[in-house]
This record gives structure tokens, C-alpha cells and sequence, in this order.
């Protein structure tokens, strides 16, 4: 009468699933896949909102256990994000946030089916460990993105399509 419930395992999402993140509704779009070296890999779906928001979640399976991490891209200029990385502190929203975490790895697109693209990744925290991380792809083009690590059993309503 009320259909199965299927168990989702977090790193092998699909686009058109979706999933209840911080009490808003959140529908996968694309895929792709990092490539830490070393440091594993992880898995990103880039996601919409009922109200076209856009977020991220990176998910890497780590000693028998998700790390979690939700997102969204903010707009920081590139000679700050350049100083960041230079210094190893920013400033974002009046909050002071220090480099805690940096890895070199490899971005592909799996839904686009695009090329491997290199990059280095710079994790600032501050004391509420808000995290704003700082993506360097090199000729001076940067990305930020702002968020947080998330328990996985907060992800909540995962439905496929």
C-alpha cells in the first residue's frame, strides 16, 4: 500500500533523485567526481531548489564512514581569494576564517562527460567551523564556496526519479 523504502547509499546518487537538506528540498542535476590523489575520492552532485538556489554536496566514503559536505558558490573577488590562499586567512561576512585543510586533486563532470581538469582545494574554517573553501584551477580562475560538514543522517527523504 505505501511502496517499499529503498536505502540510498549517499555516494551513488543519481541525477533527477532528490533529498531534504537543511529542511529544503534539493533535486540532483549533475555529477561529478573528484580525484584527490593520495586523499581518495569523492563524489558532488550540484543541485537546485524549488526557488532555482544552487548547492553543492560532496560526499567521500572514509573509513567505513560519509563525510559530508553542503555548499553553495558566494562571490569573493579573485585578487582576495588569491590573497587567502597567500596569507592562509580571509575575511568573509566580517567573520575571520583560517586555512586549516589544502589538497590537490582532479575535477571531472560525469553528467557533462567532460575532461579531467586539475586543481587545488583550500579549506578556511572559522570557530563555528563554518567552512568557506577556495577551488584554484589555475590561470588565476578561482571559485568559493561556503558551507558546512553535515552529519549524513541529516540527508533526509532521498527519492529517485
Amino acid at each position: 500500500m505505501f511502496g517499499k523504502k529503498e536505502n540510498f547509499k549517499l555516494d551513488k546518487l543519481k541525477e533527477g533523485f532528490t533529498l531534504k537538506v537543511n529542511k529544503k528540498t534539493w533535486k540532483i542535476i549533475e555529477v561529478a567526481e573528484y580525484d584527490w590523489s593520495g586523499d581518495g575520492r569523492s563524489i558532488e552532485y550540484i543541485m537546485t531548489s524549488e526557488n532555482n538556489e544552487e548547492a553543492f554536496l560532496e560526499v567521500e566514503f572514509l573509513k567505513g564512514d560519509f563525510e559530508v559536505y553542503f555548499s553553495q558558490a558566494v562571490s569573493i573577488e579573485g585578487y582576495l581569494l588569491k590573497d587567502a590562499i597567500n596569507t592562509k586567512e580571509i575575511v568573509f561576512s566580517g567573520t575571520q576564517y583560517f586555512l586549516e585543510e589544502q589538497y590537490k586533486g582532479a575535477y571531472k563532470n560525469l553528467t557533462k562527460r567532460g575532461s579531467w581538469e586539475n586543481l587545488n582545494s583550500f579549506m578556511f574554517y572559522n570557530k563555528n567551523e563554518d567552512i568557506l573553501t577556495i577551488e584554484d584551477w589555475g590561470n588565476n580562475k578561482f571559485e568559493a564556496f561556503f558551507g558546512e560538514e553535515i552529519k549524513a543522517k541529516s540527508i533526509k527523504n532521498i527519492t529517485s526519479n
